[in-house]
């Protein structure tokens, strides 16, 4: 059966300036409004334009993501007609103990897998930026333009990103305003208010098109991504290559002050509204549980809260995952609190993440700053001193 689209999840992403949230999950793992994750975007993008045939490459371990996709059944990739999600861990490890003749199972996994689906078109996409892609608009614009690359872009400014950002511009042809002609990281332009074309990461190609570039990425030892591959299009004059505009809400993930930000905009009605009441909906694994109990002399205010948590002390423009709970006379301000989390009478948190299942003891105060939250680590236990001793709490 031969598919129409076959999507290339690229998740061997930057971690470093993410740790420790980073130190056992993929950016792609990343928690987002209580109860999404980075991963949910572009897959319920995939989703609503009925694409279901989807690989993903991991840097690094695949744990947390494998336990949250599963089969893929909540974005409708575990479709027994030629879809399907295929997962490839350790992309990063491998790429390390490269051998003189290139570690070529890396770009054989992508080739296996493009020639299986058996797709007419190959999607390629990055989870580090925080979006509300309409895929399906894309691939129409792909089609009506009779491109042979089309990649997304969004118009910003440059000091709207970080000073060093990983990311890119893209340059137009001026006599046509959607054909591409160059790529510039954003770090080699000045910090001011200048418009710029902010590259998000996602690419469609013409399967024969993607597979040449793909050989000689191969021959190259250069990492199969939108930035490479699209500036092996541009060295060819033959091959058109166009840019599709996205409007919504859009944040890069680059590091722990970014990710911060992201989640401190779901608290803004307009940016929730524009990231999730699109008119592709954001799907993410199912949870069934009881709704968050508020006992008697709680106080919440401006916050986003998931369910299945007990909240008996203030919380306050702050987000609450799952499982939590929030015991009375502790307040927790300008924070973000993930799952599993024990919160001891007393406590004070602001600007403050706390990672899954941290034990914050009684009387305890942890302070970090707008621009540089203070991230306490997955298992940690925070001492009534303020001490923070690693390791899973019991």
């Amino acid at each position: 059966m031969k598919t129409r689209y076959a999507a290339i999840l690229n998740l061997v992403e930057e971690e470093n300036k993410l740790l420790p949230l980073t130190r056992r999950r993929p950016v792609a793992s990343l928690p987002i409004a209580c109860r999404y994750r980075l991963i949910d975007f572009p897959f319920s993008s995939l989703f609503n334009a009925k694409v279901r045939s989807a690989s993903l490459f991991i840097s690094g371990s695949g744990r947390s993501l494998y336990d949250h996709m599963r089969s893929g059944t909540s974005w409708g990739l575990d479709n027994v007609s030629g879809g399907g999600v295929f997962t490839h861990s350790q992309v990063r490890l491998k790429s390390e103990t490269i051998q003189e003749d290139g570690y070529r199972d890396y770009y054989e996994d992508h080739e296996i897998f493009i020639n299986k689906a058996n797709s007419k078109y190959v999607l390629l996409i990055g989870s580090n930026i925080l979006a509300n892609v309409e895929m399906d608009s894309l691939l129409k614009f792909h089609l009506d333009e009779k491109a042979d690359i089309t990649v997304a872009y969004k118009k910003i400014v440059r000091n709207a990103v970080k000073k060093d950002t990983i990311f890119s511009t893209y340059d137009f042809e001026k006599n046509d305003g959607n054909e591409i002609i160059g790529v510039t990281p954003l770090v080699d332009l000045p910090y001011d208010p200048a418009p710029i074309a902010f590259g998000l990461n996602i690419l469609v190609a013409k399967t024969s098109i993607f597979l040449e570039y793909l050989e000689q990425l191969k021959e190259e030892h250069k990492i199969v991504s939108v930035e490479n591959v699209l500036k092996k299009a541009i060295e060819h004059s033959d091959i058109k290559v166009k840019g599709y505009e996205y409007t919504g809400y859009l944040k890069p993930i680059e590091d722990i002050p970014s990710y911060y930000e992201a989640n401190m905009d779901m608290l803004i009605e307009n940016n929730f509204n524009a990231l999730f009441y699109r008119e592709s909906p954001v799907l993410t694994k199912s949870k069934n549980s009881a709704p968050t109990y508020y006992g008697k002399g709680s106080n919440v205010t401006n916050s986003l809260l998931a369910n299945d948590s007990e909240i008996y002390g203030t919380v306050e423009n702050s987000l609450i995952s799952r499982r939590n709970l929030v015991l009375k006379n502790a307040k927790i301000n300008h924070s973000i609190v993930l799952q599993d989390c024990f919160i001891d009478e007393g406590v004070h948190l602001n600007y403050v993440i706390l990672d899954k299942r941290v034990y914050v003891e009684k009387g305890a105060t942890l302070e970090g700053t707008e621009g540089n939250p203070l991230v306490i680590p997955k298992g940690a236990r925070v001492l009534s001193s303020g001490e923070i001793v690693e390791g899973r709490f019991k």
